[in-house]
């Protein structure tokens, strides 16, 4: 339910001065700007799953940063499905992007700055930074012989830095994949 004092889900983490964006709700570009982080320098986003409360705000996003000049492949990762929402936020976009360059504002093509990521669980993304390994969580719960089964996908990410491990999970149950996600390299307690 939308408030005053509640926002739709994004989290930054930043790493040596280099943000990483993990999940992108509604109101992502000004939550960023509030925060102090450059909304023209994430290049690296990463969805949960495709319920609109975790992605409603990429489109904006996006724009935002195509607009103010970001012409370097902003990548989204995440489950399947995640391509068709970057494919449908160029699509949102083609008219205004259309008049823009026209006005000489920028001449990049959407679809090369836009760049989407369909992602089967396991390491998914590295650089210098950070490692991702992603799993499947345990938020939906399809029959499995119905039509969306296997189909939508919920992920949680694992980010592996030089000095640090964050799990990040957008809404799931009990989900031992996750638990092992997050104790992965823990060693067991001692008796």
């Amino acid at each position: 339910m939308p408030r005053a004092d509640r926002a739709q889900s994004s989290n930054a983490l930043i790493v040596n001065g280099t943000p990483y964006l993990i999940d992108a709700g509604d109101g992502v570009t000004r939550r960023l700007v509030q925060a102090g982080i450059d909304f023209r320098k994430i290049d690296h986003i990463f969805i949960t799953h495709n319920h609109n409360d975790h992605m409603a705000g990429l489109a904006t996003l996006l724009d935002s940063e195509w607009q103010y000049s970001h012409r370097a492949p902003i990548h989204v990762y995440g489950p399947p499905g995640t391509e068709a929402v970057v494919k449908g936020a160029i699509q949102y976009f083609s008219s205004d992007a259309e008049i823009r360059s026209i006005e000489g504002k920028n001449s990049a093509p959407l679809s090369e700055v836009f760049v989407g990521h369909d992602l089967e669980p396991g390491l998914i993304y590295q650089d210098a930074n950070i490692k991702v390994i992603a799993v499947e969580n345990a938020h939906y719960h399809f029959p499995p012989n119905s039509l969306p089964y296997g189909k939508h996908r919920s992920y949680s990410y694992r980010f592996e830095t030089p000095d640090r491990v964050f799990v990040f999970s957008g809404d799931t149950g009990a989900s031992q994949a996750l638990a092992d996600l997050s104790n992965a390299g823990i060693p067991p307690a001692c008796d």
